[in-house]
């Protein structure tokens, strides 16, 4: 028997909204997943601003558009669904985007009161949510309770996953091209752009995640906007020498993230042509900072007006 009953997804789009109040925290304990870790509200107010309002961006566009951008076309789609469904809860005006993990779920329970599925919502969904999920999983600063809840969101949409799934759409072949720093001459806020773009780079960095990996190269970085965090962290290794340390760490994030889909395509064999696609990406991404270390390694000679390499002129 799952662990998770059928009638949880409501408290799973409750617990993904907003802060849990005692009510949600005593329908929390009744689930095996979650009991161990659920806390007193203040604690898990403070967690949930953490996670949820700092570093992971529960939002479809934020995982599935190129820009990793809120209010992308997907969003208004599912608003769409959800005014011809007749489901409008007052969470819709409170969120920053219509495709919130939380509002897809409850739409979801919505659907099945009524006796209704949406295969190509939940296709939608099956793109993106596990990889949301994964991303607070793998959070640093996420509190264990809201790992749980991740770990339990995402195997309850896969166990669930629909027997007839329409056809998804292919990875993007610009991402070839957006990726390659020898065709063209790629600034560090283009690489910073694709590393920040889970739709581009395959997975997800959260401003927490950026800050481990600079404990971890042994720097430290200034509090700011993620894209801010992200750039300082390739300005200060490049100042302090250790580009090559900090290619190394975030190879070896990828690799969980690689790791992680095809475990799930292997659990979920229907998830495998979901797997290829965001397994390409990353494919993309660990080309990047291939190229990125061969440049480290052998940088170009520096060509001046009399055709003398940059060695050895004064």
């Amino acid at each position: 028997m799952r662990d998770v009953p059928e009638s949880s997804l409501g408290l799973l789009s409750r617990l993904w909204l907003r802060e849990p109040d005692s009510r949600a925290l005593a329908a929390a304990r009744k689930l095996p997943s979650l009991a161990p870790h659920a806390d007193e509200p203040a604690a898990m107010a403070a967690a949930y601003t953490d996670l949820f309002l700092l570093n992971v961006y529960p939002y479809g566009t934020a995982f599935t558009d190129p820009s990793g951008e809120l209010n992308g076309q997907a969003a208004g789609q599912a608003a769409r669904r959800y005014e011809d469904r007749g489901f409008r809860p007052l969470e819709l005006f409170e969120v920053g985007a219509p495709d919130h993990v939380g509002l897809c779920l409850g739409f979801l329970e919505h659907l099945a009161r009524g006796g209704e599925k949406d295969i190509e919502f939940s296709s939608f969904l099956l793109e993106w949510v596990p990889i949301c999920c994964l991303a607070v999983e793998r959070e640093p600063s996420a509190h264990p309770f809201y790992r749980a809840v991740a770990a339990v969101t995402r195997k309850r949409l896969m166990e669930d996953f629909p027997e007839s799934m329409p056809q998804a759409y292919e990875p993007e072949e610009s991402a070839r091209e957006s990726s390659d720093l020898e065709e063209e001459e790629v600034g560090l806020s283009h690489i910073v752009r694709f590393l920040l773009a889970p739709a581009r780079s395959g997975l997800f960095l959260s401003r927490a995640k950026l800050g481990q990996l600079a404990r971890a190269a042994g720097m430290r970085l200034p509090f700011g906007s993620r894209f801010d965090v992200a750039r300082m962290l390739y300005q200060t290794a490049g100042e302090s020498g250790k580009v090559g340390t900090v290619l190394e760490l975030l190879g070896a994030e990828l690799a969980g993230w690689e790791a992680a889909y095809r475990a799930w395509a292997e659990e979920h064999r229907r998830w495998a042509p979901s797997a290829a696609r965001w397994l390409h990406r990353t494919g993309e991404t660990r080309r990047m900072l291939g190229q990125m270390r061969e440049i480290l390694e052998n940088p170009p000679e520096l060509e001046y007006a009399d055709g003398r390499s940059g060695e050895g002129s004064q």
